[in-house]
């Protein structure tokens, strides 16, 4: 599984967690062009930041394959409601 899959994963897990937001934070940011403060990364555990920023690493690799608007989609829908598309290479959660 892939950083960016990995770190929504962690979201849906427990989406009132402070990492969580975060890394939403960073997600919709990444996603949408919009700022994020990088200070909010500092807030993490050192596995979190290793995971904020091997998504970065993934996104300026990869932004290619997503459609605009798709990530953020991902990261904010709860995880009975979504399901993940042909491209995330991950299969469907159950409802």
């Amino acid at each position: 599984m892939d950083a960016l899959h990995k770190a929504i994963q962690k979201i849906h897990s427990d989406p009132e967690n402070p990492t969580s937001s975060v890394l939403c934070s960073l997600i919709k940011s990444l996603d949408d062009g919009h700022q994020f403060d990088i200070h909010q990364l500092y807030q993490l555990n050192y596995g979190d930041f290793g995971l904020a920023l091997e998504v970065v690493k993934q996104w300026r690799l990869d932004s290619f394959r997503y459609e605009r608007g798709q990530a953020t989609k991902l990261a904010t829908e709860p995880a009975g409601k979504f399901e993940f598309p042909a491209w995330a290479n991950t299969p469907a959660r159950p409802s």
